[in-house]
């Protein structure tokens, strides 16, 4: 069981940091918005069809349609179009190491914040302090020297300040509806493929495909 747990993490380890590699490829050729709107298309369908065979979408969840777009604003569309910038403007190791570690401080401030039951304590604020004190020694704010792209750093603050408050958001809204999972993550990508419809240029979106590495 054990070995089984670690070599899911491990995989899912190696998806997510090359993901970072994928994008700074594509960036090359297309825009932010652009790899972002492509992700999102070619990851709805298999979600959608795989929703359909399940039977899991209803009318009746249109009534929730509210808590949908922000969940599709602040979980999908806001924190991977300003990952994607973040990533075009930092190496790709550096943007895999702050995506990995800002979105958990976020998400535990806005726990506090927002959430009665959350409470924080020396324990809780020494490790939030020595978390933000990492991706200030990753950035490194205060160098002239080196690659660090300070612009790249804000907008990877910005794309886990937006998943951190979605997942508040999910566990005070969301979760009490009791609804499928694979129908919320049909929703969520849906709703955001069309907010990046509506405001992403498709001009040259097709070169990305020049490179044999990019779709990946």
């Amino acid at each position: 069981m054990k070995k089984a747990a670690y070599l899911a993490f491990a995989l899912l380890g190696v998806i997510w940091g090359s993901n970072f590699i994928f994008m700074k490829w594509a960036a090359e050729y297309i825009s932010p918005s652009q790899i972002v709107l492509l992700r999102l298309v070619f990851g709805f369908l298999p979600i959608f069809f795989f929703t359909l065979a399940k039977r899991a979408l209803r009318w009746d969840h249109l009534r929730y349609v509210h808590h949908f777009v922000v969940m599709s604003l602040l979980a999908t569309a806001i924190y991977y179009f300003a990952f994607a910038k973040g990533t075009a403007l930092l190496p790709s190791s550096i943007a895999g190491l702050l995506s990995g570690a800002i979105p958990f401080l976020f998400t535990f401030i806005c726990a506090w914040l927002f959430m009665s039951k959350e409470h924080i304590n020396m324990a809780k604020a020494a490790g939030v302090a020595l978390g933000f004190l990492g991706v200030l020694l990753i950035a490194r704010p205060w160098s002239s020297v080196g690659s660090i792209d300070i612009r790249g750093v804000i907008y990877m603050l910005a794309g886990s300040i937006s998943v951190g408050c979605s997942f508040v958001y999910a566990r005070k809204f969301i979760s009490p509806l009791k609804l499928p999972a694979v129908a919320l993550a049909t929703y969520q990508i849906g709703l955001a493929i069309i907010f990046l419809f509506l405001v992403t240029s498709l001009h040259g979106i097709g070169a990305v495909f020049k490179d044999t590495r990019t779709p990946g």
